[in-house]
């Protein structure tokens, strides 16, 4: 096998690489985001479970407080409906992170099969700042997420 042709397949693929790890970028700011979202929906939770507290205290206190009671239950419930709300777009976008870093794996697997016909590759060594794995080829090539 000569020299040359392995860097023109390396550069091949080189290019899909970097394009996954776009789409992975890309995917982790969605799922950040659909984790904030869920973190608000949480806090709108807690706010609703606090309202429903104080709810059941004023019921305590007799018939005379119960309309008060009923109106902050149902204060609660809207801010578990908005916090569900959250939290199911929080979900969607989640998702459609995954979707983006699996279309970019495929995208990348479908260069290697390409380049170097279906050899074995093995994703190792999480990286934490980029979210991602180092792909290792059966034919030493390592990509290393940039």
């Amino acid at each position: 096998m000569e020299v040359g042709n392995e860097v023109e397949k390396t550069l091949s693929c080189q290019k899909e690489w970097e394009e996954r790890c776009k789409l992975y970028a890309e995917g982790d700011k969605l799922r950040a985001e659909g984790d904030k979202l869920w973190a608000e929906g949480d806090k709108l939770y807690a706010e609703g479970d606090k309202l429903w507290a104080e709810g059941d205290k004023l019921y305590a206190e007799g018939d005379k407080l119960r309309a008060e009671g009923d109106k902050l239950w149902a204060e609660g419930d809207k801010l578990y409906a908005e916090g569900n709300k959250l939290r199911a777009e929080g979900d969607k976008l989640y998702a459609e992170g995954n979707k983006l870093r699996a279309e970019g794996d495929l995208i990348f697997i479908n260069a290697v099969i390409k380049t170097f016909g279906n050899i074995k590759l093995e994703w190792t060594n999480w990286n934490n700042g980029k979210h991602s794995h180092e792909c290792h080829l059966d034919n030493g090539e390592v990509y290393i997420p940039v």
